[in-house]
């Protein structure tokens, strides 16, 4: 990130962290929460020892050192740009998550520090127009294992996005992140941005704009009811009439040991599974790992969209990369059973 805003959003700790992780959601009216994970190896006693100790200090000593600097760095962006901004709704968070099982049968902790707050007036509005950019006034800078998304509004088309070194996620709130994947060797294990960088430019769709919200529904729905419940009340209190019964046709019944009894077709459960939940049973299936060059022929996905499911569930602590040659291993994070041969 930049290196103001790096500063802005650094701790004590007992080392350099090994990945930084910001999610970004951004609002219509141009604001946006930020939430930012550093992720520290405690790979020592001594490490887990310093952690405890910080942790033990509590937020209080960290949300107001974070508050100020934080606030202090939004005020000069504010002032170089010439609009208004102001941050909110702060929160820190020190953690230290449960250690998972190694190859070698031993085991490693992590310490987290999450921080969460509402920059408003982050990005630039006007008319149908939704700009995500000139607040990055000293650009930005990712390291290896450092990612940056973004979750966008729903209802807006996006007009441009630079650097251009990005994946998509296409949903009801679609989403743009820029990472350094440290097990690809032909990318850079940083990634500078320019001032005005990471930029995303959107427009708000015709749809959008003449959108009906869900209590607008409220009175039809309720006539709709109503109109409903009077038809049924009319069909069951009609007069009957006379109904003939039809003939009764004659019935061939097969002759016995000859009738063969109906094979119903088997779901595919598959088809209901999410796109990481697909990945883990492959891995399940597999074993408890696989190669990710086998995983993108099984499930037919694209290599950038396997590699920001991989990040997602690796994020979450589901699975773990192993670099072997020019390969990754994926495996899933508890002590695996028998799988492809390292």
């Amino acid at each position: 990130m930049s290196l103001v805003l790096l500063c802005a959003l650094s701790l004590a700790a007992p080392t350099l962290a090994q990945s930084t992780v910001v999610k970004v959601e951004l609002f219509p009216n141009g604001d946006a929460r930020w939430t930012t994970e550093k992720v520290f190896s405690l790979d020592t006693q001594e490490d887990i020892i310093e952690w405890d100790a910080i942790a033990a200090q509590g937020r209080d000593k960290y949300l107001a050192e974070f508050e100020a600097r934080m606030k202090d760095y939004v005020a000069r962006i504010s002032g170089t740009i010439g609009r208004a901004m102001a941050v909110n709704d702060v929160e820190v968070s020190v953690e230290k998550n449960q250690p998972y099982a190694m190859l070698d049968n031993t085991s490693r902790s992590y310490g987290v520090i999450r921080y969460e707050f509402t920059w408003t007036g982050f990005a630039m509005t006007g008319g149908d127009s939704l700009e995500v950019g000139d607040s990055f006034v000293d650009g930005f800078l990712l390291s290896e294992g450092d990612s940056i998304s973004f979750t966008l509004p729903s209802g807006y088309e996006i007009d441009s996005i630079s650097p251009d070194q990005y994946d998509y996620k296409k949903s009801y709130q679609p989403q743009v992140k820029w990472s350094v994947d440290v097990t690809n060797d032909t990318v850079s294990d940083v990634m500078l941005f320019q001032s005005g960088e990471p930029s995303i430019i959107m427009q708000k769709t015709a749809s959008a704009a003449f959108a009906i919200e869900w209590w607008m529904l409220i009175p039809a729905m309720a006539v709709s009811a109503a109109l409903g419940f009077g038809a049924a009340y009319l069909f069951m209190n009609r007069r009957p009439r006379p109904v003939e019964a039809p003939p009764v046709p004659d019935l061939i019944m097969p002759d016995a040991g000859t009738a063969e009894p109906e094979v119903l077709p088997v779901p595919d459960e598959g088809r209901f599974l999410s796109d990481e939940e697909r990945i883990v049973r492959y891995l399940e299936e597999a074993g408890g790992q696989m190669f990710q060059s086998d995983l993108v022929r099984k499930t037919d996905f694209s290599k950038s969209k396997l590699s920001m499911v991989l990040s997602d569930l690796k994020e979450k602590g589901t699975i773990i990369k192993i670099k072997k040659g020019k390969e990754n291993l994926i495996r899933l994070n508890r002590p695996p059973a028998e799988g492809p041969k390292e």
